[in-house]
């Protein structure tokens, strides 16, 4: 952490200069300037000691503004740079202009009500650990406190009391903004909504001032110094040097920025223009088409939104505040006005917004909790075990397991008792301690042994098992012929199958059904993220699916990275295969119902659906309205665009969501979303990327890329939470080491398949010259020894 004495020289003249600055400039500084308000009077020039015509020009680096047509371009193309919500392909975007203009000229000439606009959530993120600690945060990059995740649940409920829903969110690109967000949604449990990720949200850069301690720097160089620069709208505390470890163009997150477009050191203007293009060309376009967007960031760049809305003064800018945990809503008329405050509503000066709790009182609330926790012990911040979202038939399934668990199975005073195998087939397991077999061992007996639920595929005839020697990157050190991809610049794709579920530890089939992770489940996220950062992983871009449990695993993967702030791409087409009529029964249930002769055929039949789900159930994704919203790249099914508009009278379009699949069905989408969207989109273009998706969607990738026969796909099986490590180059799939020295084919069962999924890599230049350059590594060592 800086010390405030290493700094006082620095800060001490160049303070003066800007705080001079700040109340003597005739007219607000734009981001435009060129010219340092210090320059304004010669007289106060020469009064004070002069930064360094160095120093100058970094502080003017920033004030650069660009054209309006630009700062239009510009977000497009880091709102596009990644599509987070499913598009049509462009031919057909192509063909529709013609439609689209026509539609846009009738519009004009009829008299069609216009669509209301939705409204605009601001909320600042939870308290952080500098912000507790009174220091200047800016960019740095800090987690959240236990109070401050406490404030974002809050948030969150106040936004379920007042039934609003939001359509879309932005945050910055910061950790604490992030985890703010992500706890947010999982209070509205709607993991799957569309998050853009944007550095135009970060908060203001501080300069020098970054890891300081506030009250420090006002005791050094004076209190009306500090809120000079913390308040006053165009005041920028010194310039950070790029030499400092806070320095943003250090940082991987930002790779995507220019120079000029990383600041080092900000007035409350400068974050204003910067957050300014992210509302005209954003934001603001989305609430026109009827969206309501939340806006999770900091104090300073909601506080630039609320200034461009109500177009606030800079006096009565230092006036406007942004307390924690408390949403602050926006409403618009047709011509994205701000609607004033209705009558009784809680608000604040110069604004329009209001408050949906009266600030202080969660403050008020915390603070209360902390003092009876403190006088007993315990009774604050309890952690209660939540199962996630289960039903009544999970639940009752659930209850069974337990009894079965805790009950003697035999009469005859035997020691047998039942044990759940958490594995996908849902199989009992009956261990019995025989007393007479010598061995004092015990024998494990299943009742029922089945292949996994997920499996409807043809019956496979396989050769006898080749032993399968599976590419192993070692985690302490560099293996023959194996190149360590996670410090490798080179592209690579990763495969992670979702952590268990409480419907995979019950035998369920799940399909599109939306269970959370279980407990066991975010270890097993969390221990792919481990390994992953064991061996040196990074990644630019996250592709999952928009159910829930693929959704966390890729959530507790990118925290244990650190890489939180990555691009999340969340598609229908990477979900789980759907199972229609089928979905949350289990074998014995399906059996029971439709007997065992059609369920071996549903069962191994690859391209064989099992009974279609019915267009009124809750099992058919179509009436799952809050996702299907997103959807453009589905065609439209007539048939239920009639129903459903003759239903709700009024004209309804609705797409052809899947009823049942085969896998083969399933394949038809998550092979082609691979290869028309994730390859030209991120891995051509040398990125990086995480997939965590399902194991039928995965299944069809790996079919692809490993070049499995048709046949046997059905005996390849995908252990949860494992990564498999990609090659793009050398074509061939990489287990990592954990350390263990287990031999990862005894610890993990990939099925018979396997020979395939871990054939010998491609033999290229890139390999013999990495093979050459080890050689040459030991040989030095050699002689250096």
């Amino acid at each position: 952490m800086k010390s405030i004495n290493s700094f006082s020289l620095l800060l001490l003249p160049i303070a003066t200069i800007a705080t001079t600055a700040a109340f003597s400039s005739p007219k607000p500084l734009l981001a435009k300037t060129t010219t340092h308000p210090s320059s304004s009077s010669s007289s106060t020039s020469s009064t004070h000691v002069h930064s360094t015509e160095e120093e100058q020009n970094t502080i003017d680096q920033y004030s650069n503004c660009l054209s309006p047509t630009q700062q239009k371009q510009s977000i497009r193309n880091e709102s596009t740079q990644y599509s987070i919500i499913d598009t049509r392909p462009q031919w057909q975007s192509n063909l529709l202009k013609p439609v689209k203009l026509l539609t846009k000229a009738v519009k004009k000439i009829a008299t069609v009500e216009k669509v209301k606009p939705g409204a605009l959530i601001l909320l600042r993120c939870g308290e952080s650990e500098w912000t507790k600690a009174g220091r200047f945060t800016g960019w740095a990059d800090v987690d959240l406190v236990g109070d401050g995740v406490l404030e974002v649940e809050h948030a969150g409920r106040l936004l379920l009391s007042e039934g609003y829903e939001p359509d879309i969110l932005y945050t910055s690109r910061l950790k604490r903004a992030v985890k703010s967000t992500w706890t947010i949604l999982n209070t509205l449990s709607a993991p799957y909504l569309p998050v853009y990720k944007s550095w135009r949200l970060n908060e203001r850069n501080y300069g020098a001032l970054t890891g300081l301690n506030k009250m420090e720097v006002g005791k050094e160089l004076g209190l009306d110094v500090v809120q000079a620069w913390r308040n006053s709208l165009n005041a920028r505390p010194p310039p950070m040097k790029k030499t400092d470890p806070y320095y943003p163009g250090n940082d991987r997150r930002y790779e995507d920025l220019t120079e000029d477009q990383i600041p080092l050191t900000e007035s409350l203007m400068d974050c204003m223009e910067r957050a300014r293009p992210l509302w005209e060309y954003g934001i603001r376009k989305e609430i026109k088409k009827g969206n309501t967007v939340l806006v999770v960031a900091h104090t300073n760049t909601l506080r630039s939104l609320m200034q461009v809305i109500d177009n606030i003064g800079e006096e009565d800018i230092q006036e406007v505040s942004m307390p924690g945990g408390i949403p602050f809503v926006y409403k618009f008329d047709s011509d994205m006005k701000p609607l004033p405050p209705a009558e009784g509503k809680m608000s604040q000066a110069h604004t329009s917004g209001i408050f949906l709790e009266k600030p202080g009182l969660l403050k008020e609330a915390l603070k209360r909790n902390k003092e009876w926790d403190s006088s007993v012990p315990g009774s604050f911040g309890v952690t209660v075990e939540v199962k996630g979202r289960v039903g009544t038939l999970e639940e009752s399934l659930l209850k069974l397991k337990e009894e079965q668990a805790g009950a003697t199975l035999l009469g005859d005073g035997s020691d047998a008792m039942a044990i759940v195998d958490p594995n996908d087939d849902g199989q009992l397991i009956v261990t019995t301690n025989m007393a007479s077999s010598g061995d004092g061992g015990a024998t494990h007996t299943p009742m029922e042994e089945e292949e996994s639920d997920a499996e409807f595929e043809e019956f496979y005839n396989r050769t006898p098992e080749a032993e399968i020697t599976p590419n192993i990157q070692k985690a302490d050190e560099a293996s023959p012929g194996i190149i360590k991809q996670g410090q490798s610049k080179d592209p690579v794709v990763v495969f992670i199958r979702h952590g268990r579920t409480p419907h995979n530890n019950l035998g369920l089939f799940t399909g599109w059904e939306d269970p959370p992770l279980a407990p066991d489940g975010v270890e097993d996220a969390k221990n792919a993220g481990r390994l992953l950062k064991l061996h040196g992983f990074e990644f630019d871009v996250v592709y999952t699916s928009w159910l829930t449990r693929a959704i966390e695993t890729a959530w507790y993967t990118m925290d244990e990275l650190d890489d939180a702030w990555l691009p999340m791409v969340k598609s229908w087409r990477l979900n789980e295969r759907m199972y229609g009529a089928l979905t949350g029964k289990s074998k014995q249930m399906i059996a029971n119902e439709y007997g065992e002769a059609q369920l071996k055929k549903w069962r191994r039949g690859f391209k064989i659906k099992p009974p279609k789900v019915s267009s009124y159930s809750l099992s058919y994704p179509g009436n799952n309205y809050k996702r299907t919203k997103y959807v453009k790249d589905l065609r439209i099914s007539l048939s239920e665009t009639i129903n459903r508009s003759i239903e709700a009278k009024e004209f309804q379009v609705h797409r052809k969501f899947p009823k049942a699949e085969s896998l083969w069905d399933c394949m038809q989408r998550s092979i082609p979303f691979y290869t028309q969207r994730i390859v030209p989109e991120a891995v051509n273009k040398g990125k990086r990327v995480l997939i965590t998706s399902h194991e039928n969607a995965i299944r069809g990738i790996l079919m692809h890329l490993c070049e499995i026969p048709e046949e046997a796909i059905n005996q390849l099986s995908l252990p949860n939470g494992l990564p498999l490590v990609y090659n793009v180059k050398r074509k061939c799939i990489t287990l990592l080491d954990d350390g263990s020295g287990k031999d990862p084919m005894e610890t993990h069962d990939f099925g018979p398949a396997a020979q395939y999924l871990f054939r010998p890599c491609e033999l290229d230049d890139d390999f013999f010259e990495e093979m050459a350059n080890q050689e040459a590594s030991a040989s030095k060592e050699a002689v250096a020894t």
